[in-house]
């Protein structure tokens, strides 16, 4: 039954690469998995790069765990340099979203990516992969300026987030506030497939406050137990709870510079699903997350590891005291 699913993904591969990512004849596509991958998406991704007139490479990487989960390969970094669209499908982490050499391709406009790290099929014909994303990608843009026009971010929820953080003013990818609304046509962009959110990494050394994570946690999953996250000056200074948060503490004490607060999104589809997927809950209309350790892809400078989403649920997300996401609305 599994391997039926095939069917499914050709329909979604051929509308990622013609509509999300525009690939255009002679086009060279680099498609970056790994051993966790299901090959079905890979196999029609790049049937589709093909159709389309694109010339795709397919390329498999090593697991990547913890240690080394923000690393490509010497081999792929070096492939970047000739690629226009990169893929990353890689199951196992982030690698080919987070990678140094990834962040500066986009950053100098030589490159454009779709990232569908850590993502199966379900993330392909399921909840936040059934939104307009024409109409998303509008709503990013226009919630992007709001952002990067304030001073302060301040996250609050019912479960007891009290956090703030200071808004940073240097453009990444052409705009401080990253739009990753499952668009990526031109040189420098990159969105995600499912998608919709916006994000930037806090200004240095401001984020403060109680973060209560109650929604999954990227390599650490969901749970009923919420870990509470103290911060201070833009690092984790206390983590309580139960097993989740033995886990994180785990990562805190083993991964240099895990302890950094690299980013603070705010999801916009009012598709996604509650389903315990970080990838899918992150993106979500009316939660925020904040991750840890590798702030690169977001314009900074802080290399780590990894990079780890926190997911808080029904939160409200204020810019200098006025509400932009409350109760699961956007009321900007």
């Amino acid at each position: 039954m599994q391997q039926l699913r095939v069917i499914e993904a050709v329909g979604v591969a051929h509308r990622l690469v013609r509509l999300h990512l525009g690939v255009k004849p002679g086009e060279q596509v680099l498609l970056v998995a790994d051993p966790w991958t299901d090959m079905n998406m890979a196999w029609a991704l790049a049937g589709a790069v093909e159709e389309a007139g694109g010339e795709y490479t397919l390329a498999v990487m090593p697991t990547r765990h913890e240690k080394r989960a923000t690393e490509l390969t010497a081999i792929l970094d070096a492939g970047l340099e000739r690629a226009d669209v990169l893929i990353g499908l890689t199951a196992a982490s982030g690698a080919p979203t987070y990678s140094r050499k990834v962040a500066e391709l986009l950053g100098q406009k030589r490159l454009r990516a779709m990232s569908m790290v850590m993502r199966s099929m379900d993330n392909w014909t399921r909840g936040a992969a059934l939104a307009d994303y024409e109409e998303l990608d509008r709503l990013g843009h226009r919630l992007a300026d709001v952002w990067a026009a304030g001073s302060q971010v301040t996250i609050t929820s019912a479960a007891g987030t009290q956090f703030t953080a200071g808004v940073t003013k240097d453009p990444v990818m052409g705009h401080p506030v990253i739009v990753e609304c499952g668009i990526a046509r031109e040189p420098g962009r990159e969105a995600a497939f499912s998608d919709g959110e916006i994000s930037q990494r806090p200004l240095a050394g401001t984020a403060e406050g109680v973060l209560i994570v109650d929604g999954p946690v990227a390599k650490i999953g969901a749970g009923d137990d919420p870990i509470r996250i103290e911060v201070r000056a833009g690092k984790v200074v206390a983590v309580e709870g139960g097993q989740r948060a033995r886990r994180l503490q785990q990562i805190l004490d083993t991964v240099p510079g895990a302890d950094h607060i690299a980013e603070i999104g705010l999801g916009l589809n009012p598709m996604s699903l509650r389903n315990g997927d970080f990838e899918e809950e992150k993106k979500a209309l009316g939660n925020v997350h904040v991750a840890l350790g590798s702030d690169l892809f977001y314009g900074g400078t802080h290399a780590c590891a990894v990079h780890l989403d926190m997911v808080i649920r029904d939160a409200t997300f204020l810019l200098d005291g006025r509400p932009i996401v409350q109760d699961g609305r956007v009321v900007a």
